[in-house]
């Protein structure tokens, strides 16, 4: 990124901020419809029942719980890459 001059540093770091953006609201959006199609079933009226709002807290609480441990996987094997081994080998 250093070889690049300031505007197009500045370009590239716009673009990567409204990439990183789109994937969130991608993410998002993904989770919800995930959630809501897992856990809301009935349609009676306008609020969640008190099961559909425990299914949906369970649900977005393994998203995250499994994102981070995704993370930290990642982060383990990068570290491993950085010192030129993978796991198994």
């Amino acid at each position: 990124m250093e070889s690049l001059s300031p505007q197009e540093q500045q370009r590239l770091q716009e673009f990567l901020q409204k990439k990183q953006l789109r994937d969130f609201i991608g993410l998002y959006n993904n989770l919800t419809e995930h959630c809501f199609t897992a856990c809301c079933h009935e349609f009676k009226g306008r609020k969640l029942t008190d099961t559909e709002k425990s299914c949906v807290d369970v649900c977005f609480q393994k998203f995250i719980q499994s994102s981070n441990r995704i993370g930290q996987r990642f982060q383990e094997v990068h570290g491993v890459v950085a010192q030129g081994a993978l796991p198994g080998q």
